[in-house]
This record gives structure tokens, C-alpha cells and sequence, in this order.
């Protein structure tokens, strides 16, 4: 979780500059820990700069999913494709970005080793089931880190179903809508390939995150015997006794500071940093003021 962002002092607020989070690397550049979702996306910018060097057709093509070739023993492009992100428009950095956004929520969520498998999963599972059916009218083809960004966003949102965006926006409305666009425009261009790709990493995701103690909202997503959960039993002390503790299997209670209360404190910070603190209301500056007191765990 980032410092203080906020602090109250009597009769005004005081801002200072978040430190960057510290999260459960692989490994650390600098100050940077290189988590699997860092990881996918340096290599995704490494892969513009390949683009550059040689051009669509060089060694990037060779990293797309493409189904026909796959089939013809191609069997690294099931593994490849999210690296391969040309910069043939504007769009690719904003995918960057926002995959960088909603992956370490994740990944901070289920860990590095979880979160690396999860991503496994949805990228090789529905390219190679794609990779079996013989499309006419595409090649059943997909790159780019903009897939997987969605699925994610889907898995993140209905996890926080009372999240909110700009606006107000739930979460979940959100990344409804960006799914729905997109299964319109495959739609629209005949890109079933694509398409299927989409929406299989979407259901892999999820049921995986269901594994991980996610989507506990969601239960008609089956859970099995035996899968891990991000809950741990809580500890009771007996009664009449100095030390003794009993475990069972009560629900953990929820942390004090959450990411829906994360994302609500953004959402202000960003109303101040464009309007100013007076453009907040009376029950927004209050809202505020205990947002900061739970992050600072108060």
C-alpha cells in the first residue's frame, strides 16, 4: 500500500507526493521490482522497438497467434502473443499503461507465483482451444497485452463489485461496456479467432481467480476441493483461560483500508489536484478525512 497521501492538520488538508509501493518482485532493477506484470511490460515495449527494427513483417510477426500456423507447428506463437505489441497507434501505450494499472492489483492480490500461473493459463488455454477449429473467415489471429488487460479488469471489477470509476461509474458497468465494444468490433470485422481468444481468457481468469479466494460474490463459479483461498481462520481466545487460543474456521475480518476505499480516495485526490480542496463537498472532505485515517491505519 503507497504512504500517506493524505494528512489532517487542524483546519486544512496537507498533500504530499506518494512513495512508490513496494511489491513482491522477482527481482529489482534499481528501485523498481520487476513483478510478472513489469515484466510483460517491458517486454511489450521491447517489442515497438523490435517492430522498428524489422518492420511488420520480421521477427514480431513471428511471435503473433495466428491458428493456421500453430497447427502447422508453430507452437511457441500460443505463448508469444501478448509480448507482441507494434506501435501502429497511439492506443499501445495507453494498453501498456493500463495493463501496468489493473495487474498489480491482481497481482498484489493472489501473488507473484498465482498471478504468473493465472496469466499462463489465460494466454495459452484459449489460443490453443482457437487453434483447433479451421476459420474461413479469419486467420483466428491475436497480439498485444490488450486482451489479457480486459480479462483482467473483468476478474478485478466483479472481485470489487462496489468499486467505483469517474464518475461514479461501477467497475463492473466499466468493464461490461469495454468487453461489449469489443466483442461488437470482432464481430463487425469477422475476427472470431480474436474474439474466442477474448472471451476464453476471460472465463479462464475468472475461474481461475475463483481458485484463489476472488469472485467470492460470483458462486455459481465452482471452486474445487481443495483449491487455495486468500482467507486464513481466524484465532479466538478461550474464555477463562490466560493464553489459550482456539482456531476456527470464523471469516477473517476485511483489512482496514481496501481497494474500493483506494480507488474511492483517488477518485477524490483527483477531483482536488484538477478543482482545488473547495470543490470538494462537505461529505466529500469528510469522506476524505477517513479515507486518510484508515490508510494511515487509524
Amino acid at each position: 500500500m503507497c504512504a500517506d497521501r493524505v494528512s489532517r492538520v487542524p483546519g486544512r488538508y496537507q498533500f504530499s507526493m506518494p512513495e512508490r509501493p513496494s511489491r513482491d518482485g522477482w527481482f529489482r532493477i534499481g528501485t523498481v521490482d520487476v513483478t510478472t506484470t513489469a515484466l510483460l511490460v517491458g517486454l511489450g515495449v521491447l517489442s515497438m522497438f523490435l517492430y522498428a527494427i524489422g518492420g511488420a513483417d520480421g521477427p514480431i510477426f513471428d511471435m503473433y497467434f495466428i491458428a493456421p500456423l500453430v497447427r502447422e507447428g508453430e507452437i511457441w506463437r500460443l505463448v508469444t502473443w501478448p509480448i507482441a505489441n507494434p506501435p501502429t497507434r497511439i492506443w499501445v501505450i495507453l494498453t501498456l499503461a493500463f495493463f501496468w494499472f489493473v495487474g498489480h492489483r491482481i497481482e498484489d492480490t493472489v501473488g507473484r507465483v498465482r498471478f504468473t500461473i493465472m496469466i499462463a493459463l489465460m494466454t495459452v488455454l484459449p489460443a490453443a482451444v482457437v487453434s483447433l477449429f479451421d476459420f474461413t473467415a479469419d486467420t483466428g489471429q491475436a497480439y498485444g497485452l490488450s486482451i489479457l488487460a480486459i480479462a483482467l479488469l473483468v476478474v478485478y471489477a466483479f472481485d470489487s463489485p462496489n468499486a467505483v470509476w469517474f464518475f461514479n461509474i461501477p467497475l463492473w458497468v466499466l468493464a461490461s461496456v469495454f468487453v461489449l465494444l469489443d466483442v461488437l468490433q470482432y464481430l463487425g470485422n469477422r475476427f472470431f479467432g480474436a474474439l474466442l481468444v477474448e472471451l476464453g481468457a476471460i472465463l479462464v481468469g475468472m475461474v481461475t481467480a475463483r481458485q484463489y479466494g476472488m469472485l467470492n460474490e460470483l458462486q455459481f463459479i465452482p471452486r474445487f476441493v481443495g483449491a487455495p483461498s486468500n482467507k486464513k481462520p481466524k484465532s479466538r481466545r478461550a474464555s477463562g483461560s490466560g493464553s489459550a487460543v482456539i482456531a476456527g474456521p470464523w471469516a477473517t475480518p476485511e483489512p482496514a483500508h481496501t481497494a474500493v476505499d483506494q480507488l474511492e480516495l483517488d477518485g477524490l485526490l483527483d477531483k482536488i489536484s484538477a478543482h482545488g480542496i473547495d470543490s470538494l463537498s462537505r461529505s466529500e472532505k469528510t469522506r476524505l478525512n477517513e479515507l486518510s485515517k484508515k490508510l494511515r491505519g487509524r
